[in-house]
């Protein structure tokens, strides 16, 4: 199974710092027809636009119609700290909601359960995640059958990327949701993010995560004992995820890079 991971585009009618958003975010879909028509998920997973005002999210829905993608690369869209849940769902329709109006659903796919959680919290660039939608992830894990592998895209990180005393914007509710996917004794097998536009790798109390840049700007890790943010001139990419029977491999995409020098080509 090929997963596409694409984060924060942050879609908006003009230049972002000097960088034109609509026109990378164009780029990678054209990248991604190019390579990957034959994935069986796409998924963006928040800051879809960069103000959250209903003429991005309209020109972001025309961009991804103008591509005309074949079903199996219809985006799964979840929010970020940079969306408006209202006016998301004003102009996402379709996209599916859970009992209180959070946008959270999952996608089953052969004995794969796909979990798109909500992590926006008007006016703070910091994730949360509140009791109504723990109670949520709950039931739908406590429904998930033991032979499900389970996989969770969420915008926020959900464990501070070097120390907590540095990581001022992840996911406030760290230790909550880390029990509730123990606790659960369920098959999850990864976690998809984006928020911190670096691209980033590892596990989470045995449950592995990965992490794209941004498909607009990019930005550096940071190592130091504070908060910080710093930009560089590096790359923006997309994440390819392929799973096997025994192993979950995790590719980057440099879409920018389109000048490809093949040695052999059967």
């Amino acid at each position: 199974m090929k997963i596409i991971h694409l984060s924060d585009p942050h879609i908006y009618t003009d230049k972002i710092n000097g960088i034109d958003p609509v026109d990378r975010f164009k780029k990678a879909l054209a990248h991604i027809i190019e390579h990957h028509q034959d994935a069986d998920l796409f998924t963006i997973t928040g800051d879809i636009t960069d103000l959250g005002d209903k003429e991005s999210y309209q020109l972001f829905l025309s961009i991804v119609n103008d591509f005309n993608l074949p079903n199996n690369l219809e985006p799964q869209i979840i929010i970020g700290n940079h969306d408006n849940r209202e006016i998301f769902k004003e102009n996402f329709t379709s996209i599916k909601l859970d009992e209180k109006g959070f946008i959270q659903y999952f996608k089953d796919l052969k004995n794969k359960r796909f979990i798109f959680i909500d992590t926006n919290l008007a006016n703070t660039h910091a994730g949360h995640y509140c009791e109504d939608r723990q109670r949520w992830l709950k039931n739908i894990l406590s429904q998930t059958s033991y032979s499900h592998e389970i996989y969770i895209f969420m915008h926020h990180n959900p464990i501070a990327l070097v120390k907590d005393s540095s990581d001022g914007i992840g996911l406030q509710q760290k230790d909550q949701f880390k029990n509730i996917l123990l606790d659960s004794k369920k098959n999850i097998k990864h976690i998809f993010f984006g928020h911190q536009h670096i691209t980033s790798s590892g596990s989470f109390d045995g449950i592995t995560f990965s992490s794209p840049r941004s498909t607009w700007s990019t930005l550096i890790p940071n190592f130091s004992n504070k908060y910080r943010e710093g930009s560089a001139n590096t790359d923006p990419n997309y994440n390819v995820a392929i799973i096997n029977d025994e192993s979950l491999i995790i590719h980057t995409e440099d879409f920018l890079k389109t000048d490809i020098n093949w040695f052999t080509e059967e």
